[in-house]
């Protein structure tokens, strides 16, 4: 594996194992964002990853689907 390394069903990130402030990190940058997270003794790499563009997936999903029903709510009252 090298850093930084790519996975394949995520095409719009990659990713990078960084040692920073007394830690180990995954690091991932994609769509705009740099996300980061701490990198635990009991996932692998590629775990670690996955899970943290899949919670920023989650969020984004979430926000957008939040605005667009203020937005439709917001439209009704003309």
């Amino acid at each position: 594996m090298h850093n930084p390394f790519s996975i394949y069903w995520n095409k719009n990130w990659t990713f990078q194992i960084v040692h920073m402030e007394g830690g180990i990190y995954i690091e991932a940058k994609g769509l705009g964002v740099l996300i980061r997270k701490p990198l635990l003794a009991t996932e692998s790499p590629f775990t670690a990853a996955d899970n943290l563009v899949h919670s920023e997936d989650k969020n984004r999903k979430f926000l957008f689907n939040s605005w667009k029903s203020k937005r439709t709510k917001s439209s009704n009252w003309f």
